[in-house]
């Protein structure tokens, strides 16, 4: 620990001299009007142009930067922050604890390497994130001459290559994950978002990179599967014991049918084995029972809109477009009884670890890094350097409380919350699940306490930007499922421009229905009625301008989200509402710096877990929700024997002894108890690593192949003619044919050339006047009978028109590619399956496995080239 501590030290030490001469600069940079601080754009490109170093214009890049951003937001970076700038565009991870200004820290690395025109992507975990910081750190790089870039879910592709395009492009993973692959399946190169990778700095990348890196990106089409059977295991499950027919593992979330349970499943749909290979039931039973006994709603998935969408256990977050393979998902469809969609097949996929490895230079920042260094520097090569705080860190995390069941716990968070609101300190509650926040929320309905809910439910995402901004409000009580990535600073006193802009556009919509001042009990209402305030006039004149009366309420939405931020504005109304927005911050911002105050005093925001996480990160992400620059704060986490973590993970002797030494109600601090939690995280951290390793692991054996095979294709796709390729696709398939061929008997090979390739190539001729003939000799004559064969085929295609067969040679190819590499991608997942038996037979599976693989692979390059050339030989002009 202390050598990690010294070596981090040393690192940061290393940027002290360039954070200085950043500093020296910004006298220099203030004096510049806001022409002459973009003009350094042109300047520092031209610069990189001529020597290609971007070491050389670090300082004065990063200087224009922190002006750009003092001026358009009214933000300066402090130097931890240009540290925390200079370790991202050194290709390592910025650990900065939550509040430290991470998004601000990300413009000045984006900025530098935009300046190469090749393209920076900024990424987020979700579309609102991305949305705001493309919106609001946006301000800095378009006030500089850069063009900034966002993707968002419902972008088609013209509008993605505009945004791929732009010198810095915000953008979430998924989407940028899903955009390479649909790029590699592309018919036309004008269908292609994507430029090549230059620079990727990815936020929250501890949750990208390690968190959702269990699970591969796959784009899958539908296949027909039966869903009736879906529906039937649903209904024979219900009739097996858990210990008598089927055993749980939920550790791995697994099941395990016993004898009887064989037997029972087997009687009730009357067959006679379940794992008959034509006609297989032992899937459909399996998945039937993890879908009863280990996913659940509103914890593991919530229903909407008829549909199973599934809850992101990490960040608390729904997940539409995600699906659960091999079944699972159809078997929870069933069970909770909505339409079963069809099952998936894999068209394209990769792995996290494989598709940020592509990029030449990586990036990240996060508040949680150091618990995953190991990982990150093993698996991506990312030193992680924990950032100082611009402030002392006064938050003060106090022992666990423990409670002998979940009963107990809950009475007591709730009772805490009672004694605690009282006084005003705001307090926040983590919960790991939308049932349990719930739970809790009706709690608290019992004690009369006013609070906020933050889950997956559709009703509560909408709120979600409020509910955390207003989360320090003197008073409140907020629950909130995990909180990673909510992207909202939890400001004590409350945020007012939250409130703001929620209490005027209540306002101004009354006031555009009804035309005249309202009287009501709003904030804004008040202050009309106050003499020394101007708001009256300022609302007279929107009343009496015509442009401010034909807004639309999303109109209205847009320009409140932004008045604070614009210097320009291009409408009158646009000024008035800025001026009003000014008023009311001033008066309020009197109010809320004696709330901030007096609730520093109380001690800060009071964080409450009320259950630790498999995951260290998730639990110190919740904690770092207070304390934010140099805030005071704490932290307790409420427990229970009944916690998932120590139910499951936990000791037995711990259970035993935690028993006996509780009492009722009454809660425990333990040395023995933290240690043991400790460990068990550990235990699960461990075990999640190794499941990311394994599926990295197999995956880069796949990912050689990916890479051989996309590049392939897009030299395809590339191409003007594909010409000379087929040609010597040709020649290889008559090598293979002639060199493979045990005899080489005439009816022999004729039988072979006309099943590969749909004609016989005039063999009876050459044998007429070779009797006596070696394997060179045939093969040279066939490959000149192929090529003479293709020029005659090519001239009857294009007596059709010219320049189809080059079209005609392009789709095929890309045709066959496709539909070989689907059907690659089903046999290595099978393979997969089936070498890991093997280590039972003293093997080792992942050797066993890139045997195997090799095989697959020259097996496909050989099936593709025959299946092309069959295709093109025997097409038919129309």
């Amino acid at each position: 620990m202390i050598k990690s501590l010294l070596n981090n030290n040393r690192v940061i030490n290393q940027y002290s001299s360039l954070i200085n001469e950043i500093n020296n600069l910004e006298t220099n940079f203030k004096l510049f009007s806001d022409e002459e601080l973009a003009e350094q754009t042109i300047k520092l490109k031209k610069k990189y142009r001529n020597t290609g170093n971007l070491n050389e214009i670090t300082p004065e890049a990063f200087a224009c930067t922190r002006e750009a951003g003092r001026r358009t937001l009214g933000l300066r970076h402090f130097d931890v922050q240009l540290l925390g700038g200079l370790v991202l565009n050194d290709g390592k991870i910025a650990e900065m604890r939550t509040g430290e200004g991470k998004t601000l820290v990300s413009t000045l690395p984006a900025y530098l390497n935009g300046l190469t025109e090749k393209g920076v992507h900024v990424v987020t975990v979700n579309d609102y994130l991305a949305k705001r910081d493309q919106t609001w750190m946006g301000q800095i790089h378009r006030s500089l001459g850069l063009n900034v870039g966002l993707i968002q879910e419902d972008m088609n592709s013209k509008q993605r290559q505009i945004n791929y395009n732009a010198d810095i492009t915000y953008i979430t993973n998924s989407e940028l994950g899903f955009d390479y692959l649909r790029d590699n399946m592309a018919f036309n190169i004008k269908d292609v978002v994507q430029r090549p990778f230059n620079f990727c700095i990815v936020d929250e990348v501890d949750s990208i990179l390690i968190d959702e890196a269990r699970t591969p990106l796959i784009i899958s089409g539908t296949t027909e599967n039966s869903i009736e059977k879906y529906v039937v295991a649903a209904e024979v499950v219900k009739y097996l014991e858990v210990q008598m027919h089927f055993e749980i593992d939920e550790k791995s979330k697994n099941i395990v049918l016993t004898e009887k349970g064989i037997i029972q499943a087997e009687t009730f749909l009357n067959i006679k084995d379940l794992y008959n290979k034509t006609d297989p039931w032992i899937p459909f039973i399996v998945n039937a029972l993890r879908a009863s006994t280990l996913f659940f709603n509103n914890v593991h998935y919530i229903v909407k809109n008829n549909e199973i969408v599934i809850v992101d256990e990490f960040t608390g977050r729904i997940m539409p477009d995600r699906r659960w393979s091999d079944g699972l998902h159809q078997a929870v469809e069933a069970k909770e009884s909505v339409p079963i969609r069809g099952g998936n097949q894999t068209l394209a996929s990769i792995t996290y670890q494989n598709f940020f490895l592509l990029y030449p230079k990586l990036s990240g920042m996060t508040g949680t890094g150091k618990t995953a260094e190991a990982e990150f520097e093993k698996i991506y090569n990312l030193p992680v350097l924990a950032i100082p705080t611009a402030k002392p860190n006064k938050r003060n995390d106090l022992p666990d409380y423990i409670f002998r069941d979940e009963l107990s716990k809950w009475k007591a968070v709730a009772k805490e919350c009672n004694d605690i609101v009282i006084t005003g300190q705001p307090i926040l509650i983590g919960t790991t699940s939308v049932e349990k926040s719930e739970i809790l929320a009706q709690l608290l309905v019992d004690y009369n306490l006013p609070h906020s809910i933050l889950n997956a439910k559709p009703e509560n995402v909408k709120k979600e930007s409020e509910i955390i901004a207003q989360a320090g409000e003197k008073g409140s009580i907020t629950i909130a499922t995990n909180m990673a990535g909510r992207g909202t600073d939890i400001v004590l006193g409350g945020n007012i421009k939250f409130k703001i802009q929620k209490e005027l556009y209540g306002y101004l919509l009354l006031l555009k229905n009804k035309r005249e001042l309202i009287k009501n009990n709003s904030i804004i209402s008040n202050l009309i009625e106050e003499n020394n305030t101007p708001l009256n006039f300022y609302f007279n004149d929107l009343l009496n301008d015509k442009e401010f009366l034909e807004l639309t309420p999303i109109d209205l939405l847009k320009i409140l989200n932004e008045i604070d931020q614009v210097k320009k504005l291009d409408k009158s109304h646009k000024l008035v509402l800025q001026k009003i927005f000014k008023v009311v911050f001033t008066r309020l911002k009197i109010i809320q710096e004696k709330d901030n105050k007096f609730i520093k005093d109380l001690g800060g925001l009071y964080i409450i877990g009320t259950e630790r996480h498999e995951s260290r990160r998730i639990d110190d992400q919740l904690r770092g929700r207070c304390g934010r620059q140099g805030d005071p704060g704490k932290s307790r986490f409420f427990l229970s024997l009944d916690d998932s973590l120590l139910r499951v993970f936990g000791t037995t002797s711990i259970q035993d002894y935690m028993t006996n030494e509780l009492l009722d109600d009454v809660p425990l601090e333990s040395a023995l108890l933290t240690k043991s939690l400790d460990s068990a995280q550990k235990t699960v951290e461990n075990r999640n690593y190794d499941s990311r390793k394994y599926l990295f692991d197999y995956d880069e054996v796949l990912n050689k192949q990916r890479q051989v095979i996309f590049y392939e294709r897009r030299n395809v796709l590339e191409s003007n003619s594909v010409r000379k390729k087929i040609l010597a696709l040709g020649d290889q398939v008559i090598t293979d044919i002639v060199e493979e061929s045990e005899s080489l008997d005439i009816k022999i090979l004729n039988n072979i050339l006309q099943d590969l390739l749909g004609t016989s190539l005039n063999l009876k001729e050459f044998t007429k006047y070779n009797p006596t003939y070696t394997k060179l000799e045939l093969k040279n004559y066939l490959q000149q009978q192929f090529w003479l064969t293709y020029e005659l085929k090519e001239a009857e295609i294009e007596t059709v028109e010219i320049g189809l067969m080059r079209e005609i040679e392009r789709a095929t190819m890309l045709k066959y590619i496709d539909i070989m590499w689907k059907e690659h991608l089903q046999n290595m997942s099978l393979i997969r399956d089936a070498v890991g038996w093997r280590g039972y037979g003293q093997r080792n599976p992942l050797f066993e496995y890139k045997d195997e693989a090799y095989g697959l692979f020259l097996y496909l390059i050989k099936l593709i080239r025959q299946l092309v050339i069959y295709e093109l030989l025997n097409i038919k002009p129309i």
